[in-house]
């Protein structure tokens, strides 16, 4: 079964953002403490669920879709 699969960036500051990312059902695929930034990928239907659970969260900057991600690409 193919999922509509979008890949993501998040803004942040602090580590509470990390524990939340945890508890969501997305995958993580890099985290970069030194620039606060973490790139997952997420299901394109769940976005606006994504970004109203986070906005909440301590920490949470900003939340954008990734300029490396090739929509033509299809694994």
């Amino acid at each position: 079964m193919y999922a509509n699969r979008m890949q993501y960036i998040i803004f942040y500051q602090g580590k509470q953002i990390i524990e939340k990312l945890k508890t969501l059902p997305i995958d993580v695929s890099y985290i970069s403490e030194k620039s606060g930034y973490v790139v997952f990928y997420g299901d394109k239907d769940l976005e606006a669920q994504l970004k109203k659970q986070l906005k909440d969260v301590k920490g949470f900057k900003h939340i954008g879709t990734s300029q490396t991600y090739d929509e033509n690409l299809n694994f």
